[in-house]
């Protein structure tokens, strides 16, 4: 195997790939990244036997051939080097030579023959959405995702397929958030539970090129997400995720709308004095001075009192949120007047956009 490489592709690649490559001590091949040489270039391939990433990078391949090498231990390596060309060469004794200008430099490695297959998925019923609407729309449900692994079914994103309209969901039990987004081309409909970990690396993906249209290959265990030359490739959670449009309920008591650029500061400023650990700040809606008075108070800080404008419509009401988690759904709100929509203190709100209905988040509250 030689290969002459750029520091900038190569680098590029490796940085894609090395993420999941974990500090496995009962498969030591998992911390490698394979290195595949073939005529039309180089693939990089990592894998922890959940998640399997492929990055195609340009070169000149003179000869043929794979081999693993540790995937961290090269990434930070490559990335060190200049902006010049890199050779790479397989050496008698079965190690990785990396070469370059002012470097040379060998690297312990381990047979391809070893490295676990990627599972292959049929390039049929292909999904096409922007790469840019899926980029933003994960990252405006993706918070709302449980973090507890034993949890696997709200460790995720649900991905239900409908004709040519993509909506994604994600809740951790105490709050919801939905977005829809346009798909290009029409889909059959299907009900995917994608892990977290594995949406987390597919931003990492987006996050460095999100200007073309991303493909999307399924079956009923794996999922494939295609990029100009990137492949992440998933499995697909066994079960039912939670049935949560039985929640949303279809009526309010009080609807508000207001300026979330005014209403999101008064409540960061109100949150310093809240109880530590409960992060509670309760919210009254006045429909007579029309304002929204956000109030908390602790034994070790003090009480704070902020007031701001709104237009309330229905009953006066007042409710006790979690305030990190009404930040967390105003900061992915992009336009800048918003509803909040409530019944009671013990039923859930419901916050999004004013004037669109393609994304919805809803909060329980705090009970007293």
């Amino acid at each position: 195997m030689k290969i002459i490489c750029t520091q900038e592709n190569l680098n590029y690649g490796l940085g894609l790939v090395s993420h999941i490559a974990n500090k496995n001590s009962n498969l030591p091949i998992l911390n490698n990244v394979l290195i595949k040489a073939e005529k039309e270039g180089i693939t990089l391939i990592t894998t922890d036997l959940e998640i399997g990433v492929k990055v195609f990078v340009r070169s000149k391949v003179e000869e043929e051939g794979a081999f693993t090498v540790d995937a961290k231990l090269l990434n930070n390596f490559i990335n060190l080097l200049p902006k010049e060309n890199i050779t790479l060469t397989l050496g008698e004794d079965n190690n990785l030579e990396v070469k370059s200008k002012n470097q040379d430099t060998t690297i312990r490695g381990m047979e391809a023959e070893d490295f676990p297959l990627i599972p292959e998925i049929p390039k049929d019923n292909e999904i096409e959405i922007l790469s840019l609407d899926l980029k933003k729309s994960l990252s405006q449900v993706i918070f709302a995702a449980s973090l507890d692994n034993t949890r696997v079914e709200i460790n995720a994103v649900n991905f239900n397929f409908k004709g040519e309209q993509l909506t994604l969901a994600a809740t951790d039990s105490y709050r919801l958030a939905e977005k829809k987004i346009k798909i290009a081309n029409q889909s059959k409909e299907s009900n995917l539970i994608i892990p977290l970990k594995t949406l987390q690396e597919l931003l990492r993906i987006l996050n460095e090129n999100s200007e073309k249209n991303l493909k999307i290959y399924f079956n009923e265990n794996q999922i494939m997400f295609s990029l100009d030359g990137v492949e992440l490739v998933s499995r697909v959670i066994d079960g039912n995720y939670p049935d949560y449009k039985q929640i949303i309920p279809d009526k309010f008591n009080t609807n508000i709308k207001c300026d979330a650029d005014k209403l999101l500061p008064a409540i960061k400023a109100v949150s310093l004095f809240c109880k530590q650990g409960i992060n509670d700040v309760r919210v009254s809606f006045d429909n007579v001075t029309n304002e929204i008075v956000i109030t908390t108070a602790s034994a070790h800080a003090g009480k704070s009192l902020a007031k701001v404008p709104a237009e309330i419509k229905g009953e006066n009401n007042d409710i006790i949120f979690n305030y990190r988690y009404i930040i967390d759904g105003l900061n992915n709100i992009d336009q800048k007047e918003v509803f909040i929509n409530i019944n009671n203190n013990t039923s859930p709100g419901l916050i999004g956009p004013v004037g669109h209905d393609d994304y919805i988040y809803l909060v329980m509250p705090i009970r007293q």
